[in-house]
């Protein structure tokens, strides 16, 4: 008697040679990419800032300084007129002015919002528990009584 495993059909594989791939260059290096997203990030940070209060000077320390000073800085002894880049005009000034009150405004409406929840919630946990304890008087009551 033979106890042989058959190891079925007989695979139908056969190796061929292939080509190595050759992948094209990329349209822009990777350092030419990286150099584009940090700039991008640094002047959504820098338009960010300029919408807060103080914020051109903010907008300033995150700015890059050029590489080479300009030729009127070098000679200037003061630099320049005190300017942090891009002024913030009285009528941005009033909208993040009145945005920021908004936004406060909301926050205590929704702190009181939630105070009344919260007082809401602690009558009803009491409500309960007071008709909770009722109950289980009246039914141990009964059960003296039988």
């Amino acid at each position: 008697m033979t106890t042989r495993i058959d190891s079925g059909p007989r695979p139908n594989v056969t190796p061929s040679q292939t080509a190595a791939r050759t992948t094209p260059p990329p349209a822009r290096p990777f350092k030419a990419v990286m150099q584009a997203s940090a700039g991008a990030v640094v002047s959504g940070a820098e338009g960010t800032l300029r919408q807060l209060p103080g914020g051109p000077i903010l907008a300033a320390a995150v700015r890059a300084t050029p590489a080479q000073p300009s030729a009127g800085a070098a000679n200037s002894a003061e630099g320049s007129s005190g300017t942090a880049g891009g002024s913030v005009t009285q009528d941005e000034h009033t909208q993040i002015e009145s945005a920021l009150d908004h936004q406060a405004e909301q926050n205590l409406y929704y702190l009181g919002l939630q105070a009344r929840i919260s007082a809401e919630s602690r009558a009803y946990s009491a409500m309960s528990n007071v008709l909770k304890a009722r109950h289980d008087t009246v039914k141990n009551a009964i059960g003296n009584i039988r």
